[in-house]
């Protein structure tokens, strides 16, 4: 059991970066203009970026592979439960911010058109593909501590 601890631990971390790194480099620039201050996190975007995938890493910590608060049951339970839980949540984020980055692309013709800016200024644009796909393989990460 220390080595799906160990995984899980570094699934959990994964997810903590790729976040941090969607929202410092892409999402906090989100519908804002250069004299505008960048976004703030919100307290529900904070639980499911840092708090969330901490629990599946404290859920087989606590079970009888480290600290044995509970039993192997509960432990089976409530990993598989989180590993879902993750593996849907990033997921579901990678494919919406691959969605915006399509509908970016394809909307910029038209956006010159009318003289419209982009939600997402060039520099947020240029972090998009790498922070999606960073996401994407958490949640493959995630998937594969599902079906391990």
């Amino acid at each position: 059991m220390p080595a799906s601890l160990l995984l899980t631990f570094s699934a959990s971390v994964m997810t903590i970066f790729a976040d941090w790194a969607g929202w410092h480099f892409v999402w906090r620039h989100e519908n804002t203009s250069t004299d505008q201050e960048p976004n703030k996190h919100s307290a529900v975007s904070i639980f499911f970026s840092y708090y969330l995938p901490i629990m599946p890493a404290l859920a087989v910590l606590l079970g009888p592979a480290k600290l044995d608060v509970y039993n192997q049951g509960f432990a089976t339970v409530s990993t598989t439960i989180l590993f879902a839980v993750m593996a849907i949540v990033t997921g579901g984020v990678a494919a919406s911010a691959w969605s915006v980055g399509q509908r970016e692309a394809s909307e910029k013709e038209s956006r010159k058109l009318i003289d419209a800016e982009n939600s997402l200024p060039a520099h947020a644009l240029a972090h998009l593909k790498w922070t999606t796909l960073m996401l994407g393989l958490c949640s493959a990460f995630w998937i594969f501590l599902l079906i391990r």
